[in-house]
């Protein structure tokens, strides 16, 4: 049966669970703005009670445990969801440094810099004997060569940038995988003993966050408290280790970047399934947002180069040339048919003239065949042939040098072979990186291509020059769809358009992330109206308590009274 003895215990048991929950509440509010912090709460537990012979009587309350108020189904959620937040901010940025490399709209923009190329041709095809007007020409030209240069040259940069970012991003998610590894072992320990661990499970969920922020991870709870993660299908941290990555350099990725990274598991080398997360953001732009962008430039120089060049080469400037003239594109091997050694540019079968010039300035015309068998020794043994005409393979190309007071130029091209080997171009290099104004013509503007007639005494013949500035309305590109001018715009504003799309999706995942944390907060963050609301109930409970012991303390003196 009870006793006063019993009623003093069932008050001070509500003094000890009133002063826990006091406690508890505290800690809530004082971590109020703690990262990570999961409200916490008592959970009460009725004493076992006393049997009597007029029933159960109490024994007053207790504390079962104290408990973190989470939702694992939104945890879970949360961390897959925050992967494409962090793939969508990295692209983000390097979108808007991609644009801003292309430094358009305004003047110093290559958009700018090819229209004022053409103009500079135009006028130098209405006046072709003026030297200051040649000279303004190629220095527009030299101008073009140059922004593609630093054009392609800034992407280099940002993939570089790129790539350091995923090598800076691996020591990050291995030490938050170890830390969760280490979290692991020490959540196990402490519940293994009956105790709750509630401030280290709020760690792992913080780090968690984190790491699934980085990289696509998944991962679920055993029974011991201990989580399992894994990136793919690939364990990353399991009750036994937590597994290093590295960023392993591999030139094939792209043989002309040999610092290139892919992500690797230490243990067995096996390939890091990346797909999500800041790590996947900066290899989407790394290896194909920049590539893409890269190509298509260089698409515009290809243009450039071949169509200018295939004009260039078969026509002539003031003067014929009287210097050695070598082939700037190497074939595979001087024995290799040209239709099949390896050029930058097609050759076919067909014919091309050599005009050879003597001091007088009268030309001498020789045809040259172009079979699909003929090879680059063919060819010098063809031009050696010519009267006035030395040709020789050296290693890889061919020099052509005509005799003392003799010159020569090139004339009626159908083969195509002229620019691929790279004889008398405008532009050198066949691409953004290697495109380059052809030294000679600025060694001597005479030599810059303006007519196609083969009579020296014709200088005012603008034949050629015509040709080369009707390519500002050619198209020449997009399978003969667009004008250079129109296939630079359109890769200005495609990238616009790919730019705004994944701000779209990083607006839409941010609202994912935004509606997840709000619900995460709305079990597990701290309500101080709701916290203080609970103090005042703890007082209540803590003053009622004590009136139990106040009460039962006068019942026992006035028992001891009466037994005096």
């Amino acid at each position: 049966m009870g006793t006063l003895f019993s009623a003093l215990s069932i008050g001070t048991s509500g003094l000890r669970t009133a002063q826990i929950q006091l406690d508890v509440t505290g800690n809530n509010i004082a971590n109020v703005n703690t990262p990570g912090f999961s409200r916490q709460r008592a959970e009460l537990v009725e004493l076992f009670p006393i049997q009597t012979t007029a029933g159960e009587i109490g024994r007053g309350v207790g504390i079962a445990q104290i408990t973190r108020l989470r939702d694992i189904f939104l945890d879970v959620a949360y961390v897959r969801q925050v992967a494409g937040l962090g793939s969508a901010e990295v692209q983000a940025q390097y979108y808007n440094l991609i644009e801003d490399a292309y430094l358009e709209p305004g003047e110093a923009g290559f958009g700018t810099r090819l229209d004022r190329f053409f103009d500079a041709l135009n006028d130098y095809a209405n006046n072709v004997e003026s030297l200051p007007v040649r000279e303004a020409f190629l220095a527009e030209a030299d101008a073009v060569a140059t922004d593609l240069n630093q054009l392609v040259r800034r992407f280099d940069e940002l993939r570089t940038n790129a790539n350091e970012e995923v090598r800076n991003l691996v020591p990050e998610v291995n030490t938050l995988a170890r830390r969760i590894y280490e979290l692991n072992g020490q959540i196990q320990q402490i519940e293994g003993s009956g105790r709750s661990a509630n401030a280290l499970r709020d760690q792992r969920d913080v780090l968690l966050d984190q790491l699934g922020q980085l990289i696509n991870i998944s991962y679920q709870e055993n029974a011991q408290g201990q989580v399992q993660v894994q990136i793919g299908s690939a364990i990353l941290v399991d009750t036994t280790r937590a597994r290093e990555i590295t960023a392993f350099r591999n030139p094939a990725l792209d043989p002309e970047r040999g610092d290139l990274v892919e992500l690797r598991f230490v243990d067995d080398n096996s390939l890091v399934d990346v797909r999500d997360g800041e790590i996947f953001g900066a290899l989407t732009i790394r290896d194909t947002v920049i590539p893409e962008q890269d190509a298509r430039i260089d698409e515009i120089a290809r243009a450039l180069i071949l169509e200018l060049n295939a004009i260039h080469s078969q026509g002539r400037g003031l003067e014929g040339i009287s210097g050695t003239l070598i082939s700037t594109n190497e074939v595979s091997a001087p024995t290799d048919p040209l239709t099949a050694a390896g050029l930058p540019f097609t050759v076919t079968p067909g014919t091309f003239d050599v005009v050879v010039y003597d001091s007088a300035g009268n030309p001498t015309t020789t045809s040259i065949t172009i079979n699909p068998g003929t090879t680059l020794n063919d060819l010098a043994t063809d031009l050696n042939a010519v009267a006035n005409l030395n040709a020789v393979v050296n290693g890889n190309q061919i020099e052509i040098t005509p005799d003392a007071t003799f010159s020569f130029s090139f004339a009626n091209d159908s083969t195509g072979v002229l620019p691929a080997l790279g004889l008398n171009n405008l532009f050198n290099g066949t691409d953004a990186r290697s495109i380059a104004l052809n030294p000679d013509l600025q060694a001597n503007p005479a030599l810059l291509t303006s007519g196609f007639s083969t009579d020296l005494t014709e200088t005012g013949d603008n034949s050629a020059a015509l040709a080369l500035a009707n390519l500002r309305t050619a198209q020449v590109l997009d399978s003969g769809a667009s004008t250079i001018s129109d296939f630079y715009q359109s890769t200005v504003a495609t990238l616009g358009i790919d730019a705004r799309a994944n701000n779209d999706i990083l607006l839409t995942e941010n609202e994912f992330i935004q509606d997840l944390n709000a619900r995460r907060q709305e079990v597990s963050g701290v309500n101080l109206d709701e916290e203080v609301t609970s103090l005042l109930l703890f007082q209540r409970a803590y003053e009622a308590s004590a009136r139990v012991i106040t009460i039962a303390d006068r019942m026992l003196e006035t028992l001891l009274n009466v037994a005096r």
